[in-house]
């Protein structure tokens, strides 16, 4: 019996130890794709097939360890990266998550405890610029993170400006407040698809629910706007309340894809 189908040496190969082939004359191995063609054919050898002459598989024999080695080397260096941007990923994505502790704390200080409001809107701002921060930490693994902490830090920075506007008139405060939600869906947008993108081949579903996410604070916050413009009459004021618990489910709904997020990243660094 022939040592290989292509009629080579094993013996002299200086590429079987490198890339763990077995011997094509073994079933286990299954990486040579001219072996399988062979086996799937019937052919005791490459010589008894009546397209021998024409096959590019065969005509490429001499190469193919190369070819095999080479792809070795790229999945060990494709799996190298993966873990290290797993590790990178979900290191910060876990601070995202934790960030929402403080920032919940904020808001119970500035909505219901009218002695510490200040205190609620300084930690509220702190809480933002550091989600920012960290944002354009990670756009060194994807650009629409750099877009996204950007305008959260100008988001930031407008909170602190609201507050100002307190003290002077009305309009001010109207049109801080407007520019500030404006900049903060767009910032939804890049940041949402951000985390899509970097998901996509980890969690293909998981990526597909972020940017299903943004659509949906997208309608939110129109169905908001049109509600506010409303608001004189009693389907105004629903639209805004049907807005607002939508809102309020979507930032949960971050809250859980975040998680699962790091999670995901998490997995792939320790495999």
């Amino acid at each position: 019996m022939n040592e290989t189908y292509c009629g080579k040496s094993c013996q002299t190969c200086a590429y079987r130890a490198n890339i763990g082939c077995r011997g094509c004359r073994e079933e286990a191995s299954r990486a040579c794709k001219l072996a399988h063609c062979c086996r799937e054919k019937g052919h005791e050898t490459c010589q008894s097939c009546t397209y021998n002459n024409q096959c590019g598989m065969y005509r490429g024999k001499d190469t193919a360890p190369q070819y095999r080695l080479a792809k070795k080397k790229a999945e060990l260096e494709h799996q190298a990266f993966l873990k290290r941007r797993g590790a990178f990923l979900a290191k910060w994505m876990w601070v995202l998550f934790w960030l929402f502790i403080p920032a919940d704390i904020a808001t119970v200080m500035t909505e219901w405890i009218p002695a510490l409001e200040t205190v609620g809107y300084l930690l509220s701002f702190a809480c933002t610029a550091v989600y920012g921060v960290i944002l354009l930490k990670i756009s060194s693994e994807e650009k629409g993170y750099q877009t996204a902490g950007v305008l959260t830090l100008v988001a930031a920075v407008l909170s602190l400006a609201t507050i100002a506007a307190n003290q002077l008139h009305v309009f001010l405060i109207l049109m801080v407040s407007v520019t500030n939600a404006v900049i903060s869906v767009f910032g939804c947008y890049y940041e949402f698809n951000a985390h899509a993108d970097v998901l996509e081949g980890v969690d293909d579903e998981l990526s597909e629910q972020w940017r299903k996410l943004w659509k949906w604070m997208l309608g939110a916050t129109i169905a908001m706007v049109i509600g506010l413009l409303f608001t004189l009459i009693l389907i105004g004021a629903l639209v805004v309340l049907a807005a607002a618990i939508a809102i309020l489910v979507i930032e949960i709904l971050k809250l859980v894809y975040l998680y699962r997020t790091a999670q995901a990243f998490q997995d792939i660094a320790a495999s």
